[in-house]
C-alpha cells in the first residue's frame, strides 16, 4: 500500500506562489474579468477604461485576484448615483456642452445616474 507523504515545499509552490498553478489560473481569471468589464464599462474620455486592472496578490494565507480601478469615478460609475447638485470648486462657474452648445451654469442639478456593474456582472460570468 502507498503511503501519501505530503512536500510543504511543493505545496507552497502550487497553491500560494503566484507563479504556481494556483496563481497562474487566477491571472487567466482575472485577465478575464478585466477583458470583459473594460468592453463593459461606459466610454467618456476612456480614462475609466484604462483604469481598470488585475493582479494576483498573497492575502489570508493564498492568492487572491485583485480586480478593479483606482479612478475616483469608477465607484460611482458601479453604483450608481442619486440626483444632486453640481457647483464648481476653483472657477465662478462651470462650463460644459449641451446639445452642441457651449453653456455656463452657476450650479447644476444632475439626475443621478443607473448603476453599470461591470465588476460584479463579469465576475459572476467568470465564475
Amino acid at each position: 500500500m502507498a503511503k501519501f507523504v505530503p512536500d510543504p515545499a511543493g505545496m507552497k509552490f502550487v497553491l500560494r506562489d503566484p507563479d504556481g498553478p494556483t496563481g497562474i489560473y487566477l491571472t487567466k481569471l482575472g485577465a478575464r474579468v478585466a477583458r470583459l468589464a473594460k468592453a463593459q464599462v461606459g466610454v467618456d474620455t476612456g480614462a475609466l477604461r484604462r483604469s481598470i486592472n488585475y493582479r494576483v496578490v498573497q492575502r489570508y494565507g493564498g492568492l487572491t485576484a485583485v480586480i478593479g480601478s483606482d479612478n475616483r469615478i469608477a465607484l460611482m460609475h458601479h453604483q450608481g448615483t442619486r440626483p444632486h447638485i453640481i457647483v464648481p470648486r476653483r472657477a465662478q462657474t462651470l462650463r460644459f456642452y449641451s446639445r452642441g452648445r457651449i453653456v455656463y451654469s452657476k450650479l447644476v442639478h444632475h439626475p443621478g445616474t443607473k448603476p453599470n456593474r461591470y465588476l460584479t456582472d463579469n465576475l459572476r460570468r467568470v465564475i
